[in-house]
Parts: structure tokens; C-alpha cells; sequence
């Protein structure tokens, strides 16, 4: 840990002489792209399905799961948002608590939304920076490893940073450019964390409807 700061800033000296100031613009893009990725996800894969399937409105569930937005991006941290995503979802949704208690917890570990948007997007933005293509056997495998890694992603802060690069190393890719994202990772970390936890909550309220329905 002691470090960390010494190898992010070698990387980032070594990719600003290496490609000039334009990389900024480069990670300004990447910015952009993680967060419209995220929001596309938001709105596909958690609110339209929770929304058609349990007839929770788009707006009872954004008054609900904002709460739990406020401290995931103030920590950056799914562990430590943990017990606000619980009592949300207990209490704001109506799920039942033997459900909310396995679930969201199980989620945290295992449940990535933000995480598989970060490994995916790191792998699409770092063989483009470098034009290196991607074939459909690396991409095949590229999703094989990131669902491994993401269900090993510790919930804390910055966590990301070693799981990118060690998933960069695997897939063949450079790993250079590990030290500009990590200097505004937190940044996409608010991003991701925020999906991850809003994904818990969503799968547990769709296990909820479907135990009703029993």
C-alpha cells in the first residue's frame, strides 16, 4: 500500500511522455462513456424490469433508491453502504426481511452490475487506445474472466485498480495506461458503485414479487 502512490505516478510519467497531453481528452471520453454506460444499464436492466414485473413506478423507485446513492457515492465503498441498501430496501420497498437479508448481502459479493461495466468498458478503451483488435474468442474470453474477477472484487474503495490491471495482464493487453485511470478512478468508482448496489437492490425486489407470486 505504502507503495501504491509511487507505482500510479511512475505509470502516469511514463504514459503522459510516452503519448502527450492528449490522453487527458482520452480519460475525459472514458469518463463520459462509463457514466452514459451505467445510466443505459440503470434504465435497461434494473428499473424497466422492476417497473413491468412488480408495478413499482419509476419515480417510488428512484425516491427509494436515492438514499442509498447518496452514501455510495460519498464512499465508493458497496460494504460500507451495505446497511443503507438493507433498511431501503426492507423498508422503502416492502421486500421482507428474510429476503432483503440474503439477498443484498449475497449481492455485494457477487452481484457486480458496476463491476462487469468497468472490467468490459477498461478492456474496449484500452484495445482502442492502442488499436489492437479484439476478436470474438478474445471477447468471449475477455467476459469469461471479467465474471470470474467481478465475483472476486473486494466492496472498498479503489478496489478496482489491481483487478483492472490484473485483468488487463490476463487478457494480453497493456497495462500502462492502469496508472491515468487510477488517478481518476475514483471518479468512475462513484459510477460503479452506485450500480452495484442499485442491483442488489433491484434483484431483491424482483425475488420479493416472485415469492408473492408463489
Amino acid at each position: 500500500m505504502e507503495l501504491t502512490p509511487i507505482g500510479v505516478i511512475s505509470l502516469m510519467a511514463y504514459a503522459v511522455a510516452e503519448y502527450g497531453p492528449g490522453i487527458f481528452s482520452a480519460l475525459g471520453l472514458y469518463i463520459v462513456t462509463a457514466y452514459v454506460a451505467c445510466i443505459i444499464a440503470f434504465i435497461i436492466v434494473m428499473l424497466i424490469p422492476v417497473w413491468l414485473y412488480t408495478g413499482l413506478t419509476p419515480i417510488a423507485f428512484l425516491k427509494g433508491i436515492y438514499k442509498v446513492w447518496l452514501v455510495s457515492l460519498a464512499t465508493t465503498s458497496s460494504a460500507v453502504t451495505l446497511p443503507t441498501t438493507i433498511r431501503v430496501t426492507s423498508n422503502d420497498f416492502k421486500v421482507s426481511d428474510s429476503i432483503t437479508n440474503f439477498v443484498v448481502p449475497l449481492g455485494t459479493t457477487i452481484n457486480m452490475a458496476g463491476g462487469a461495466i468497468s472490467f468490459s468498458l477498461l478492456a474496449v478503451f484500452v484495445s482502442d487506445f492502442y488499436d489492437i483488435s479484439l476478436g470474438v474468442g478474445q471477447i468471449i474470453y475477455l467476459i469469461f474472466i471479467a465474471t470470474l474477477i467481478n465475483m472476486a472484487a473486494p466492496g472498498i474503495p479503489g478496489g478496482g485498480i489491481v483487478l483492472g490491471a490484473s485483468f488487463l495482464s490476463l487478457l494480453g493487453l497493456p497495462i500502462e495506461l492502469m496508472g491515468p485511470i487510477a488517478a481518476i478512478y475514483r471518479i468512475l468508482d462513484m459510477a460503479y458503485t452506485t450500480m452495484n448496489i442499485t442491483g442488489d437492490s433491484a434483484a431483491a425486489v424482483l425475488i420479493g414479487e416472485s415469492e408473492k407470486r408463489r
